[in-house]
């Protein structure tokens, strides 16, 4: 019989190389510990990803046939772990925490305004478990068996992505007695079982499926839950989702998703290949900023950036063109320049790109990525982040800028529209 220990260990390593693949290092802290406190483990993983936290509590437990002692030993466990984490986290002044790749920081509990607790259970061979739980303090914790998590965090495979599951699954499930049962079961039920699955009928809501087959109808429903999921009746209710998951894998709408997908993975590589080998102290910024986009926007932005990399091969090389996208406060500003420029020149391009964008959009956005390139191509980045509003002699002189350039005189921004589901 494997140690326990050593099966906690295989579980949470299963659990940070699938998120490290998924979501990219810089927002997972693996088993983070309370540095500045009693050095113990806060949790088996932390995300963290702008003003939203992930606390995860990993169990790997091998399950022996009765469920309700399977769950005690597992799902509660885990429950108190998490909470616990919560409150090491949140209840003092201050937490340090590391990160494999940086210094001790200060966990920015101020900032955050979203907490998720999520339950990975990697043990296998269960005929039923609570995908969700609702505590006594109105506390949701998401619960994911190990092939759910691994199949989830593929096809969301952005942190945005996971996130908006994430908050709209919580929508759909919390207060409610939520389970999914195997349609194939591999044993007969124990009169316990029978007991746990009849507890609290009121306001509960049975998947006879896998969550699985609950994440094709979110994809089928435009990302989101179909009205019919929400439990009216006091009773509660059945969904028979069983195999919805292997037919929409299958269906031809699935396929011509993920070939249009495919194309938004050049961003992810270019981040990894281009961004991160450059020789600029805030590449990791601009990292972040790039990768914080979901995967329909890296689409829709790598589209762009093959249009204007196409067009810039057929333009006078000294003539500078620009491409702006924006998704919220975040603008990103492709543009062209001469590989045989001096570093001064191209420096120069940066700030006057930026200024101008920026004032012509009355400073609505936060945050400017800039990616300059060549015809060969060489790549060159920057952002800008949080900037002040500038002086009125500054806007002056923009203007004059803007007006001796023969900038946006014609200016049409491009529109472009990105359909998950392409025809």
């Amino acid at each position: 019989m494997m140690d326990s220990y050593l099966k906690g260990n295989i579980g949470e390593q299963f659990v940070n190389e699938i998120a490290y693949k998924s979501f990219f290092k810089y927002w997972c802290y693996p088993s983070p510990k309370y540095e500045n406190g009693s050095k113990k483990e806060i949790c088996d993983l932390l995300v963290i990803f702008k003003n939203i936290t992930i606390i995860f509590s990993v169990k790997n437990y091998e399950f022996k046939g009765n469920h309700t002692r399977y769950f005690k030993k597992t799902i509660e466990k885990a429950v108190r772990q998490l909470n616990g984490g919560y409150r090491t986290l949140f209840d003092n002044d201050l937490v340090e925490i590391k990160h494999p790749d940086k210094k001790v920081e200060r966990f920015p509990k101020d900032n955050i305004t979203k907490v998720f607790k999520i339950i990975e259970n990697l043990g296998q061979g269960v005929n039923f478990y609570d995908i969700a739980r609702t505590t006594e303090k109105d506390d949701f914790i998401t619960i994911f068996d190990k092939d759910t998590f691994k199949v989830i965090t593929e096809e969301l495979d952005t942190v945005p992505d996971f996130i908006d599951y994430l908050e709209k699954r919580e929508l759909l499930f919390k207060s409610k007695n939520v389970k999914a049962l195997n349609p194939n079961p591999k044993q007969n039920l124990i009169e316990d079982d029978e007991l746990y699955l009849n507890k609290n009928l009121n306001n509960s809501i049975s998947i006879i499926g896998t969550e699985k087959d609950l994440l094709s109808y979110f994809f089928k429903n435009t990302r989101s839950f179909p009205d019919s999921f929400v439990a009216s009746d006091a009773d509660g209710m059945i969904l028979d989702l069983s195999g919805a998951w292997t037919e929409y894998k299958l269906s031809p709408k699935s396929f011509k998703k993920d070939f249009a997908d495919s194309v938004s993975y050049f961003l992810d590589g270019f981040v990894l290949n281009e961004v991160l080998k450059y020789d600029y102290i805030e590449k990791e910024l601009v990292a972040k900023e790039l990768l914080s986009l979901n995967r329909l926007q890296r689409r829709a932005v790598v589209s762009d950036f093959y249009d204007f990399c196409n067009k810039i091969k057929d333009y006078p090389e000294n003539l500078v063109h620009r491409r702006f996208v924006e998704f919220g406060d975040l603008a990103i500003v492709f543009f062209n320049f001469n590989s045989g420029w001096e570093k001064e020149i191209i420096y120069r391009l940066f700030e006057l790109i930026f200024e101008t964008f920026a004032y012509y959009y009355k400073y609505k956005h936060k945050t400017f990525v800039l990616i300059g390139m060549t015809k060969n191509p060489h790549f060159a980045f920057k952002i800008y982040k949080n900037y002040e509003r500038f002086t009125s002699e500054d806007e002056k002189i923009i203007e004059a800028n803007i007006k001796e350039l023969a900038w946006f005189t014609d200016y049409k921004q491009q529109g472009r529209t990105v359909n998950e589901f392409p025809d």
